[in-house]
Order: C-alpha cells, then sequence, then structure tokens
C-alpha cells in the first residue's frame, strides 16, 4: 500500500524519556486513561483488534503477550 507507520506508537511522547512522567502520573491519579480502552485482549488477537480500530468500534485495545 506504500503506506508507513511512524511516530504514532506514543502519538508525540518522547517514550524514554517522558514516558515514565507519564507513568508516575497516571498511577498517582494525575492522568485518566482507563476510561479510552475500550478492549481487553490476548496478543493472538492482534488482528482483530485492528479489525476494530479500523471499523471504529474501539479507541485503545490492550493487548497481552
Amino acid at each position: 500500500t506504500g503506506r508507513v507507520w511512524r511516530g504514532s506508537a506514543f502519538g508525540g511522547v518522547k517514550g524514554r524519556s517522558e514516558l515514565p512522567g507519564y507513568v508516575e502520573r497516571y498511577m498517582n491519579g494525575e492522568i485518566k486513561i482507563d476510561e479510552f480502552i475500550t478492549h481487553d485482549m490476548p496478543f493472538e488477537r492482534i488482528n482483530e483488534a485492528f479489525e476494530l480500530l479500523h471499523a471504529g468500534k474501539s479507541i485503545r485495545t490492550v493487548l497481552h503477550y
């Protein structure tokens, strides 16, 4: 398809330097994330997770490896 996936895993967050701070803020209850998680699936269902996302039926899916 010629499409390339770049920088969307964490949006504009610099993973190594900024992500630990976001995790701490989440753990302290300063950031609400849970309400954006619409599905929880094992990693084996990753294709289904992408199908839900592309169909507009999910916001974020947590995959367990």
